[in-house]
């Protein structure tokens, strides 16, 4: 049995916990409001927000339901588009969807509002650039984006700097509907009902779901996302510690990250969507094992170490071939560790793909540089998309450590770089092109060490 509330309801299910969200909405109640469209989590038709009871408040996130199991939302307060106002009465992104023209077939409406309303009851600031932002995930097929930027804007003029309570303002405005104010208490009353797991592993399931989710919904996963054990960033000034089940959202927000690599924030806003970063793991990252996967190359220019089970391991070594790791079957990745760079380093990240926003990366690089006086002392560099695993370039980092930064010397490492890797051509380029950008990258990320 799992309970929540869902809109203004307890719910108290009988079913699979691996079952998607989107399947109970779709099947077991009348609320048809929330679309099925790709089941991968690309084009946020099927959006719901989750709230969270978190030290007494409730925390909202956007989400795909699509992906995310029942069982991750026991005790949560599940909101679906009917949720969000109270009879035919609109909110005011809903009206002002309709006085701008920015819904034509529909479809991708429900999921966008939901999106918008979940910025609302999340963002720091409220800004017409952190709403259109939190639309990252949602795309339009029929009526384009331009009159979804007006109707956004017209709504994000209208909300005030300053509030006491951001519910009660929200309620106020007709954003979310009066019994808002209830959920905190609701939440708490609400019985825990535990299930036995005894299916497999799961942590934010965005990659899993997509690939078995057929599978999956029958089963009665391990959440480790629900142990809050695995989830705290920290530091002793010597190595920041990362929990497994940190979300590339609270990678963005974390004041540790954000201090030592000013640069991060922004680049992953072009890894995947809000909704999915709002699951997203850093260890599913990493254990998906996908050769351009974006934290894990990141990580290995921090020259991070894993801390599988009870035992430590270089991520460099984690990787044994394609889809192949150094962990047993009950291993459980639980934390990632690496050193707090020296002052004056900088880490560089860059991704080329297709589409410059939610996609995987054709190739993708990090380099962690320390320049002094035209002089690399260090430099550390990993890249993806090149070779069947992520991979660090040994020889590259090497050759650059203690090198005079001249035209010469980049030359060289790019040579150097183009003998240790191994792409193939595929959908997102040919073995040429990927050599090619993968150089163009290095170049770019010695300038920036100089630059900066």
């Amino acid at each position: 049995m799992i309970s929540f509330i869902c809109n203004n309801k307890e719910v108290f299910e009988d079913c699979p916990s691996g079952l998607p969200v989107l399947d109970w909405i779709r099947s077991q109640t009348a609320l048809k409001g929330t679309k099925e469209g790709c089941r991968e989590g690309d084009c946020g038709a099927c959006t719901v927000i989750i709230g969270r009871l978190v030290n007494e408040e409730v925390k909202y996130s956007a989400s795909c339901s699509c992906l995310l199991p029942i069982g991750e939302i026991a005790g949560c307060h599940l909101v679906t588009i009917e949720g969000i106002s109270e009879g035919e009465k609109l909110t005011p992104f809903q009206k002002s969807f309709y006085d701008q023209a920015a819904s034509q077939c529909g479809f991708c409406t429900p999921g966008m509002i939901m999106s918008l309303t979940g910025n609302l009851l999340s963002t720091k600031e409220f800004s017409s650039e952190a709403a259109i932002e939190a639309l990252d995930g949602n795309i339009c097929r029929c009526t384009g984006y331009l009159a979804v930027k007006r109707a956004v804007d017209n709504v994000m003029k209208t909300l005030p700097s300053e509030y006491d309570n951001r519910i009660e303002m929200l309620i106020d405005n007709g954003h979310i509907p009066d019994y808002f104010k209830t959920i905190p208490g609701r939440l708490k009353n609400l019985p825990v009902l535990k299930k036995i797991a005894r299916g497999p592993v799961v942590a934010g399931g965005t990659d899993l779901y997509v690939h078995s989710s057929d599978n999956l919904s029958a089963q009665e996963p391990t959440f480790l996302s629900l142990d809050p054990k695995l989830n705290y960033i920290k530091t002793d000034n010597k190595h920041v510690r990362i929990g497994s089940t940190v979300t590339f959202a609270q990678l963005r927000e974390s004041k540790i990250i954000t201090e030592l690599f000013p640069s991060l924030k922004s680049f992953l806003l072009r890894v995947s969507s809000t909704q999915i970063r709002a699951r997203a793991t850093v260890g599913g990252n990493i254990v998906n094992a996908s050769p351009i996967a974006d934290i894990t190359i990141i990580l290995l220019a921090l020259n991070t170490t894993l801390r599988i089970s009870e035992r430590h391991i270089p991520l460099c070594d984690f990787f044994l071939g394609y889809k192949k790791l150094d962990m047993q079957p009950d291993d459980i990745l639980k934390e990632v560790s690496f050193p707090v760079p020296a002052q004056g380093t900088v880490l560089s990240s860059l991704k080329v793909s297709k589409r410059e926003f939610l996609d995987i990366a054709s190739v993708n690089s990090s380099m962690l540089i320390r320049v002094e006086d035209n002089i690399i002392l260090n430099a550390r560099v990993a890249a993806g998309g090149v070779s069947p695993i992520p991979l660090l370039l040994v020889k590259t980092s090497d050759y650059l450590c203690g090198r005079n930064l001249t035209e010469k010397t980049i030359e060289t490492a790019c040579s150097i770089a183009a003998s240790e890797i191994s792409p193939i051509s595929d959908v997102r380029g040919s073995k040429e092109y990927k050599i090619k950008l993968l150089q163009a990258q290095i170049r770019a990320h010695l300038t920036r060490g100089v630059k900066s």
